[in-house]
């Protein structure tokens, strides 16, 4: 797990680094993830060599929101007439967010439902040119969710 930590760390280090020297308005942290997310999408990292420390950090994520709440709690004079602007704020975000991450997963899961149709049709060209019907059988059990009938 160290290798695995030291690794997300020294992309996060990166992203700070390329956003000083470069003076850039993004900030490193945000830097650091696009990095992490290109290498991943590339191959130059492969996913198991992330897998059990982005496991562990994704389940104690709500511990590293602490930090935030205690200052907020600390800067509590400076927000006290724009209760009603941060909370309409928060609400607006909150169904931005969730209309977008919806659209998003409806566009993956066509985008791959597709895909997988297409794969399926080549298998099925293949198993008809063998002249067996069990490749016919696997992809029409495949494209229904379903066990394949022998």
């Amino acid at each position: 797990m160290l290798k695995q930590f030291s690794i997300i760390l020294s992309i996060y280090f990166l992203g700070e680094l390329i956003q000083k020297a470069l003076g850039l308005p993004i900030p490193g942290n945000v830097l650091g993830m696009l990095i992490l997310f290109f290498s991943l999408y590339t191959g130059v990292i492969k996913l198991n060599m992330i897998d059990k420390i982005s496991d562990f950090l994704l389940g104690n994520m709500a511990f590293f929101f602490l930090p935030a709440g205690a200052s907020l709690i600390t800067c509590f004079t400076l927000l006290e007439g724009k209760l009603t602007a941060i909370l309409a704020v928060s609400l607006i975000s909150t169904f931005i967010i969730l209309a977008v991450t919806g659209l998003t997963v409806e566009l993956v899961q066509r985008f791959l439902g597709k895909k997988s149709s297409k794969e399926a049709h080549c298998i099925e060209n293949e198993g008809n040119k063998s002249g067996s019907g069990t490749n016919t059988k696997r992809v029409h059990a495949y494209e229904n969710r379903t066990k394949e009938v022998s």
